[in-house]
């Protein structure tokens, strides 16, 4: 067609002897050709971004779903640790609260009835939830709440019990003061020594007569060591009459023990002792009629049997012969 004008695409291989392909179209073709091939190019871009979008959203989702999985198996571990460290912080309590009530130690106040308590009735729900300018999913939502109880759970059991174990403790240490001033062995070993005389009423070896004993008799060999049933502080040294050589030992306020008929004493006045230290040998001193100790208690300055105290007697059998005095 004459006046038309054409332009030819030639498009020629790299490799020789491949056929060369050539593409005339009149000029006022062109500009449809080249909007027709970018509009392809476009929707083949837009394709390829929408199918890569797509792939993503996938991916995240996958992603998301094992990380609900996980989210949901360290929630279950955690849940299992909650109940075990509750159900052990209640053992503790109650094991606590027997102490307590062991040791006589008692609430006052406002707190009367509540020490260590708390761990069976905490519920998430006593827990704010996230602010909204911090936006979470459920599973954190709740991820959060478990662990956050599990914390305040944890110190607020864990402080209260501290509380009660250092009361328990003090007292026990306190009570531990007393018991190291409290005659509580036999100032003779049993196994090397038996009772000739008890405490309380009996007939004199040397008049015939009754009369109270202030003591009891423990015989055995001459130079049987003699030790102190507790700590305390020796207040006398000397010979006392019929006690012949006695020692006296000021344990506290409340308990005072004496020891007669002395071969030899161990001590001196003014000297601190402790539980199962020597004190002295038995001997005969004063009036006797053969070696054995004499053991005297005071409690609150008033005369007591001492055998209760010597816990290491066996209570049922023990070795008794004619009295000594």
């Amino acid at each position: 067609m004459a006046g038309k004008k054409y332009h030819t695409l030639v498009i020629m291989p790299s490799i020789p002897g491949k056929r060369i392909i050539k593409f005339s179209l009149p000029s006022f073709c062109w500009p449809v050709f080249l909007i027709m091939v970018t509009a392809t190019l476009c929707w083949a871009g837009l394709g390829t971004w929408s199918l890569y979008q797509h792939k993503q959203i996938v991916d995240r989702s996958q992603g998301l779903l094992k990380e609900n999985l996980l989210v949901k198996s360290k929630l279950e571990d955690q849940n299992e640790e909650i109940t075990y460290l509750t159900d052990q912080l209640e053992k503790i309590r109650k094991q606590s609260a027997y102490i307590r009530n062991f040791l006589g130690l008692e609430a006052h106040g406002a707190a009367q009835g509540k020490l260590g308590q708390g761990g069976k009735e905490i519920s998430p729900q006593v827990f704010s939830p996230p602010s909204p300018s911090t936006p979470q999913t459920d599973t954190e939502h709740i991820s959060f709440s478990s662990a956050y109880l599990a914390s305040w759970l944890s110190h607020r059991e864990v402080t209260q019990l501290h509380a009660d174990l250092d009361r328990i403790i003090t007292t026990l240490e306190e009570r531990q003061k007393e018991m190291n001033h409290t005659p509580s062995i036999s100032p003779v070993d049993p196994r090397k020594s038996w009772i000739s005389s008890v405490f309380g009423w009996r007939i004199s070896p040397f008049t015939g007569r009754k009369h109270f004993h202030l003591g009891i008799d423990i015989a055995g060999w001459k130079g049987t060591p003699i030790m102190a049933p507790a700590k305390g502080r020796v207040t006398r040294v000397r010979r006392w009459g019929s006690l012949g050589l006695m020692v006296r030992i000021k344990h506290n306020s409340k308990y005072t023990t004496e020891y007669g008929h002395l071969l030899k004493a161990a001590v001196k006045k003014g000297q601190t002792v402790e539980r199962g230290e020597v004190i002295g040998y038995m001997g005969d001193s004063g009036r006797s009629t053969g070696y054995h100790v004499h053991y005297g208690l005071r409690r609150d300055g008033k005369h007591v049997d001492p055998f209760p105290y010597m816990m290491d007697w066996d209570k049922n059998v023990f070795r008794f012969a004619a009295g000594e005095d």
